[in-house]
């Protein structure tokens, strides 16, 4: 059977975060100037999550997925202009993500996407029993795949779900038939040719980059740091983390800060904490500061400090089901940067 639609609305990345957290382990920063509005709908069919995702602003998502669940998500016109892994997704094709993998998608405004989860033990199972091998044998730990057909009728799929009653056949039998389904259907599809040498290149060269940048938000590495630590050039510095991050290096520094700021002075609401946030965070001029915060958030930092986060939707509320956890209750910058 089906669980009833939940649907969360946020108002910042940070909750938008903690709702997607049984999904993703991903730190979502904002790409765009301007206040959130995002929502993340949700459902179950047995052991399986259906859910979508929308927002009004471009972001950043960066992280690892959950070690539970295999992906499937169909690319509509709702979601085609973004990337994912530095590769352009286009309407018609589907990602088929699996667990644990590494996330760098970056969201355009207005995005709307939709996912099937299916839990890693039930992948397994249904691809050692329909089609003869292993599930990371199906799949090939990660891929893209296109076929306009495939993905529209995945697509329908998750919207009948989403907003279907109560199904009549029991509820693992339902999840099972459902998955078995959406496998059968993606490996139908053509895939769609990798350059992995060169993506995986570029994602080492992000990834000691960025160990860097986190390890000292108060103290934001030179280009020249940065290009030592990863072991390339400027030029490959810059494309690498154009093409992953959509943004300079020195842009993710700084909203990587700015976003550990608001965290910081929503910690410490009841105090007045804001020079000393800004401070610690390597940010010397408070009135620089201030600007290039209200740019991001669409607020100034002592707005932030006197409202806090909406009480509504601060802290998510999950509850357990017998398949699992569902969401509880109704309800970049312009930033002067260097060029390479």
């Amino acid at each position: 059977m089906t669980n009833e639609l939940k649907t969360i609305r946020c108002q910042s990345a940070e909750q938008l975060q903690e709702v997607l957290g049984h999904f993703w382990d991903v730190e979502i920063t904002q790409s765009e100037p301007g206040s959130i509005e995002a929502t993340f709908s949700a459902t179950q069919v047995g052991e399986c999550h259906i859910y979508s995702s929308s927002s009004n602003r471009a972001m950043l998502c960066s992280g690892r997925r959950s070690e539970d669940f295999w992906t499937i998500s169909p690319i509509t016109y709702g979601c085609a202009g973004g990337r994912f892994r530095g590769q352009e997704l286009e309407t018609g094709q589907i990602l088929v993500l699996d667990p644990g993998g590494e996330v760098y998608q970056q969201i355009a405004a207005g995005h709307r996407q939709q996912a099937i989860s299916i839990p890693r033990d039930l992948a397994e199972r249904i691809a050692q029993a329909e089609h003869q091998t292993s599930a990371e044998a199906l799949w090939e730990h990660w891929c893209l795949k296109s076929d306009p057909g495939i993905t529209d009728e995945v697509a329908r799929t998750v919207e009948r779900l989403m907003h279907a009653q109560r199904l009549r056949s029991t509820e693992v039998r339902a999840g099972m038939d459902m998955a078995g389904r959406m496998i059968a259907l993606v490996q139908e599809a053509r895939q769609v040719p990798q350059t992995r040498s060169s993506l995986a290149q570029r994602r080492r060269i992000v990834r000691r980059a960025e160990d860097v940048i986190r390890d000292r938000l108060d103290n934001p590495p030179s280009v020249t740091e940065l290009c030592e630590a990863a072991h390339t050039s400027r030029r490959l510095l810059f494309y690498a983390f154009n093409e992953l991050l959509g943004r300079s290096p020195a842009a993710h520094s700084k909203i990587l800060r700015l976003h550990a700021a608001r965290r910081r002075i929503l910690a410490r609401k009841d105090e007045r904490c804001v020079q000393q946030v800004a401070f610690g965070l390597g940010f010397w001029h408070p009135g620089q500061f201030a600007i290039d915060y209200a740019r991001l958030f669409g607020e100034s930092p002592s707005k932030t400090r006197l409202d806090g986060p909406p009480r509504n939707i601060a802290n998510p509320d999950w509850h357990e089901s017998s398949a699992g956890a569902v969401p509880r209750g109704l309800e970049g910058p312009q930033l002067e940067e260097a060029s390479p």
